[in-house]
């Protein structure tokens, strides 16, 4: 006589990863795949390359040029003021973040992330990291090359090299989140990454364009606080010591913060109600 049973192993359960590792692998997967992209590479090394060119015209070249220049913490501020610095800004932030929501919502898998066990806030947070780490290389990163090369060739004294190194860390990363969450608002709006790019293009440098020509036909620099990176300079102004008028920074650092909460907030009650299965 044959007698059945059913297995007696038991089922191993998978250990759920930790919430870290579940960040870096959203992280590590999303710039593994931005960075596929020629055009991402080749706009994030203009980005890093002209960063660099610049840092190294004002520590070598421009004193040449006017020999009695005193290098101090202030001097490092001029290669913020060029335009060319908020366009490769803009360009970076849009060729790697545009994308990073709107591509999750127009192949449907923002609603696969969700329902995993992840929050809207970690979502969030590791697409913005995404961003972050584009940005910190073409903002932070040569803001702290300029002081770090002048201290140790004996340029400027390590006092000097210290103040202007923690000022480009300051004003990098300010810059890196406020642009990081202002291209993941607008990729959070829509599943086309064209019109996220647009809406975060029309955001930084057509704000910039408009807000110069209004403020010399109202003669008033109160126009100014339309344009984000002048409230960014503003604040920069402050961080690097340099003396002269303009935006009150304490406007500037407040407007700043403002446009960031607002676009976490956005971003996130955009992400949330697309969700479908309850936390």
């Amino acid at each position: 006589m044959v007698t059945l049973k059913l297995p007696t192993y038991a089922r191993r359960e998978e250990p759920l990863r930790g919430r870290s590792h579940r960040l870096l692998t959203i992280f590590a997967s999303g710039v593994k795949r931005e960075l596929k992209r020629p055009l991402n590479i080749i706009v994030l090394f203009l980005a890093v390359a002209f960063g660099v060119i610049t840092t190294i015209f004002n520590i070598f070249l421009a004193p040449l040029i006017n020999p009695g220049v005193e290098i101090t913490a202030s001097y490092f501020y001029g290669t913020l003021v060029n335009p060319a610095v908020l366009l490769l800004i803009l360009l970076v932030a849009t060729a790697l973040g545009s994308g990073l929501i709107s591509d999750d919502i127009r192949h449907m898998s923002l609603t696969l992330y969700l329902s995993r066990p992840i929050t809207t806030v970690d979502y969030l947070l590791s697409k913005a990291s995404i961003v972050a780490f584009a940005l910190i290389l073409a903002v932070a990163f040569p803001g702290i090359l300029g002081p770090i090369v002048a201290g140790i060739l004996v340029y400027v004294t390590w006092e000097v090299a210290l103040e202007a190194l923690l000022a480009g860390l300051a004003f990098g990363a300010m810059t890196t989140v406020l642009f990081s969450f202002v291209v993941l608002l607008f990729s959070s709006l829509t599943a086309r990454k064209g019109v996220a790019a647009a809406g975060t293009f029309s955001t930084g440098l057509a704000l910039q364009i408009i807000s110069q020509p209004l403020s010399n036909i109202f003669e008033s620099e109160e126009i100014l606080y339309m344009s984000l990176y002048e409230n960014l300079l503003s604040v920069g102004r402050v961080l690097y010591g340099v003396e002269g008028n303009g935006l009150a920074w304490h406007i500037s650092l407040s407007i700043i913060l403002a446009v960031v909460a607002v676009c976490i907030a956005i971003a996130y009650f955009r992400v949330r109600s697309m969700e479908v299965v309850a936390p």
